[in-house]
């Protein structure tokens, strides 16, 4: 991965900054339970409702087509508003999201999102990071075109994970970690985010996390 030089915290600015989200296919490609939830909702109104009105197996097909319009709208929807507008403040050391603040040491969690498109050779990639029981926020690392942020962006980012206290989840069953890595697909340390945002892996790098 290639080495990406930022701008200096002190270069920071000041007050409440605006986060850029990810794009809206960003936000829903990269999630794999969107496309999951996608194929198999539509399929089963389609051939539930076929069986249940004894219609032909072609009507529950065009109903499977004409739902997933909708069931798209509705999860691009619940994406939203799981992942509102992201704002922090360097001078107050807050994170706010939607009408949630909490101090950036109260960000604790911080998942990895990867979608490799084979054909176009390029990895999608948006980082969600937040507080045990919200709020939370969704950056685009790498777009659909392979394009990162600009350095000035990748700066605050990463400044936001240098002040969290972001760390893998761990369980009574596994208390070193060592099976973290399987239990919790995704979730990155503090360390391992931080060189995700400053250096976001190409398609030709190892994948830094498993995909559930």
């Amino acid at each position: 991965m290639s080495e990406i030089s930022v701008p200096s915290p002190a270069t920071l600015p000041s007050g409440w900054l605006r986060l850029d989200r990810a794009g809206w296919w960003g936000t829903f490609a990269v999630t794999p339970l969107n496309g999951i939830m996608l194929g198999i909702v539509p399929i089963n109104l389609g051939t539930t409702t076929a069986r249940s009105f004894d219609i032909s197996i072609w009507w529950g097909f065009l109903m499977a087509l004409g739902a997933i319009v909708p069931v798209f709208l509705v999860l691009y929807l619940v994406q939203r508003l799981r992942y509102p507008q992201p704002w922090v403040n360097f001078d107050r050391n807050e994170l706010r999201a939607g009408r949630r603040v909490v101090p950036l040491t109260d960000i604790v969690w911080a998942r990895l999102d990867m979608f490799d498109r084979q054909r176009a050779h390029t990895r999608m990639l948006a980082l969600r990071f937040g507080a045990e029981g919200g709020p939370r926020a969704s950056v685009r690392l790498r777009g659909r075109t392979g394009q990162t942020l600009p350095a000035e962006v990748t700066a605050v980012v990463a400044e936001i994970i240098r002040r969290s206290l972001v760390a893998v989840p761990q369980t009574p069953n596994d208390p070193s970690g060592r099976f973290a890595r399987y239990n919790y697909p995704g979730s990155l340390g503090r360390a391992n985010a931080l060189e995700v945002v400053l250096n976001p892996p190409t398609i030709d790098d190892r994948a830094p996390v498993l995909i559930a």
